[in-house]
């Protein structure tokens, strides 16, 4: 009887030091853990120290850190085979170019909520511009006008023959879609303000322009083509758009094929003004996920552009093969160092800025490419590795967890 008393009183005890001890366990672990969240307010030098020990790239790995408030910000956004572009003007002004296929929902509205719209409360488009009416641009825009306000909306010259608001009758002669991707994309937009033939929708075409309202804020968005409503490629409705910031600037393209190039060279050809605006373009979106069909990046415009710095959107192991190879072998041709050659299906989300301060170019992608793989070709690159804050916080965190909880005794026993 007496053992059975000492049992028990040694069973309390066991479980009264087993209770302190998970308390302390987990009072440990709660301090540090707040000891590791502090060091976000000491993050750059923690990230430089260990970028330096692993010998990786970390430069630009964090948002904000080289890009800040009130720069120039382009956003080409990683929706697999399809386009989509988020661009931030100087005057806080917003625009929406593409949106992708109806499956890139998933990863664009996350992105725009939160890496676009992440300091911005009122999360809306000032501007939101369909290039033209395949699915892998015009896929999800019904889910970005569901997701975000959006004020001006502007159209390709090209009729849905599914969408009521269309009436069921080609008032504008345009050519006709009858897609149902395209037909989502019509409605959102008359659905946006609940006015049939608002005027807060427009038609893309060349002379259009995009400036600030503040005059001490000096960018200017200028459509260079399409010149003509009617076309028989829907690709030949993607508009040609030069921006331009500071001393910089950036050439917008959609999926514009032979039509359009052929339209823009012309205009360098004949108009003195705008080849010397053209003359060294900063940034070159390819047109058509880099495609060399169909007229797309002809060598004559590249030429005459001489881009600095390119971005190409498409999808990893995408199955026509973009970007085609003889478009990269043209961007050799024309000293496009590969350095400067972004895509998303290497790079994945690739950011531009302009900084208001000193005209400077800054870049920000996912993941760095090494220059010295085989960049020119479709195969695989080498990853530079980059280890951010997060990674290194959310490693220690574990590595407490581990220490604090697992139960060494056991193993013992």
């Amino acid at each position: 009887m007496a053992s059975s008393k000492k049992d028990l009183i040694n069973a309390k005890r066991k479980l009264k030091k087993h209770f302190v001890i998970s308390k302390l366990r987990v009072f440990i672990f709660i301090i540090l853990v707040v000891a590791i969240g502090c060091t976000y307010f000491v993050k750059q030098p923690i990230e430089n120290f260990v970028a330096d020990i692993f010998n990786v790239n970390i430069e630009r790995t964090e948002f904000g850190t080289i890009i800040k408030d009130g720069d120039l910000q382009v956003h080409f956004i990683d929706v697999g085979q399809g386009d989509s572009i988020a661009i931030r003007f100087p005057d806080d002004k917003t625009m929406l170019i593409d949106a992708g296929d109806k499956e890139a929902n998933k990863t664009l509205i996350p992105y725009l909520n939160n890496v676009f719209f992440a300091n911005d409360e009122e999360k809306e488009f000032d501007y939101a511009l369909l290039t033209h009416s395949d699915s892998d641009h015009c896929g999800s825009m019904d889910e970005v006008y569901d997701e975000f306000q959006v004020n001006i909306s502007i159209r390709p010259y090209v009729f849905s023959t599914k969408s009521e608001y269309e009436m069921n009758d080609n008032v504008y002669n345009a050519l006709e879609k009858d897609t149902i991707a395209y037909k989502d994309y019509i409605d959102s937009i008359y659905l946006e303000n609940d006015v049939a033939n608002d005027a807060d929708i427009i038609f893309a075409q060349a002379g259009l322009t995009i400036t600030s309202d503040d005059p001490n804020v000096n960018y200017l968005m200028e459509f260079l083509t399409p010149n003509d409503k009617y076309y028989t490629n829907v690709n030949d409705y993607s508009p040609i758009i030069l921006l331009e910031y500071q001393d910089k600037s950036m050439l917008f393209t959609g999926d514009a094929a032979e039509k359009q190039f052929e339209e823009l060279d012309e205009l360098i050809t004949t108009n003195i003004a705008l080849r010397s605006r053209l003359d060294r373009v900063t940034v070159y979106k390819a047109a058509h996920h880099g495609s060399a069909l169909e007229g797309c990046n002809s060598l004559e415009v590249l030429q005459k552009i001489n881009p600095e710095y390119v971005v190409i959107c498409c999808g990893e192991g995408n199955k026509y093969h973009h970007p085609h190879q003889e478009f990269l072998d043209n961007l050799i041709s024309v000293n496009v160092l590969p350095e400067n050659i972004y895509r998303t299906d290497l790079n994945q989300n690739i950011i531009f800025g302009i900084s208001k301060d000193d005209a400077t170019l800054n870049i920000n992608s996912d993941l760095e490419i090494d220059p010295n793989s085989s960049y020119f070709s479709n195969s695989d690159a080498s990853v530079i590795l980059y280890y951010s804050w997060w990674m290194i916080a959310g490693f220690l965190i574990f590595i407490c967890a581990i220490i604090c909880f697992y139960n060494y005794k056991r193993i013992v026993d």
